[in-house]
Parts: structure tokens; C-alpha cells; sequence
């Protein structure tokens, strides 16, 4: 029963986090971009989902998907890096931003390797990242200029996918494993 208790606080921790990220995310797209509080709420946002990507790396990890818990893990430290980025309100480092994404491509790889989530959403995981690599393109070719409307976009469609899983792994924590 002890062991059950446990395995819920991390199911708490996952699947808050990653819906309080969702929210977060939500929210700050309605404030002047780059703004005092704008920054913070992306902030609150990049912390609890570093958080619930490292309980998803352990509960991962205790259910021997050695390869999708290192895939939340590299996605951690990619989360972390978008955090970097929002370091300075009205002077965001988006560089920082485009190593993250670099970070993305093989934690969504490795992530699609934690079967626990449908298929779909796997699938769904590793789509959510081309338009990222689209993003990291542009700013390549054109600057950093001009993409803040796209980046919302996209970083709804990549909270989107993080909801699922907190869906997905709230709905089973009931399950004997």
C-alpha cells in the first residue's frame, strides 16, 4: 500500500505539473510579448514542466523504458534551455531557444519509445517538433524577427501534446504495475 501511495505522488506531480505548464502557457500569451509578466508566467510554466518531465523520466525508469526516460530527461534540459531564453524580460536570448529545439529532436525520438502512451500520441510527440525545426529555420535564414505569432502556435500545439500525457498518465494510475 506504501509503494501504491508513492507511485500516486509521482502521478500528482506529473500530471499537476504538466497540466499547470498547459495553463501557464495558456496564459501568458495574452500579455505584451516579452513583458515583466509575460516572462514570469513563462517562468512558472518552464518550471513545472521540468519538474514533471523528471517524474516522468523516474516513473519511466521504474517501468524498465530505459530509452523514453532518457527521452524526458534530454526533454528537461531542452525545457530548461527555453527557460534560459526568457532570462531577461524585453531582452529574451533566443538562441538558447534554438538549442532547445536541437535538444527536442532526439528526446521526442526517445520518447516515442515509452509505450505507456498510445501510438498516436507518440506519433503526434515526434510531429510536434517539425514545426520547431521550421521555427529554427527561419530564424536561421530570416532572424529572430517576426515570429512570435508562429512560435504561440506551436507552443500550444507542443503543450498540447505534453496535456495528453498528463491525461494519459493520470488516467492510469490506478493500474497494477
Amino acid at each position: 500500500m506504501l509503494n501504491q501511495n508513492r507511485k500516486n505522488h509521482l502521478v500528482y506531480w506529473i500530471s499537476g505539473g504538466l497540466t499547470i505548464s498547459f495553463f501557464m502557457s495558456l496564459a501568458g500569451v495574452f500579455f505584451p510579448s516579452e513583458s515583466d509578466t509575460q516572462t514570469i508566467i513563462f517562468k512558472i510554466d518552464d518550471l513545472f514542466a521540468i519538474s514533471a518531465f523528471a517524474c516522468l523520466g523516474s516513473k519511466a525508469t521504474s517501468e524498465n523504458y530505459d530509452i523514453g526516460a532518457a527521452g524526458f530527461t534530454v526533454l528537461a534540459i531542452a525545457q530548461g534551455l527555453f527557460l534560459a531564453e526568457i532570462d531577461n524580460p524585453g531582452n529574451w536570448n533566443f538562441e538558447s531557444s534554438n538549442m532547445a529545439v536541437l535538444f527536442m529532436v532526439p528526446a521526442m525520438l526517445m520518447i516515442s519509445y515509452y509505450y505507456v502512451f498510445p501510438k498516436w500520441l507518440r506519433i503526434g510527440g515526434i510531429i510536434a517538433v517539425i514545426p520547431f525545426i521550421i521555427l529554427l529555420m527561419i530564424r536561421s535564414s530570416k532572424g529572430f524577427e517576426n515570429t512570435l505569432g508562429y512560435e504561440m502556435i506551436l507552443f500550444i500545439i507542443y503543450h498540447l501534446i505534453i496535456l495528453c500525457w498528463a491525461w494519459i498518465i493520470w488516467r492510469k494510475r490506478n493500474d497494477k504495475s
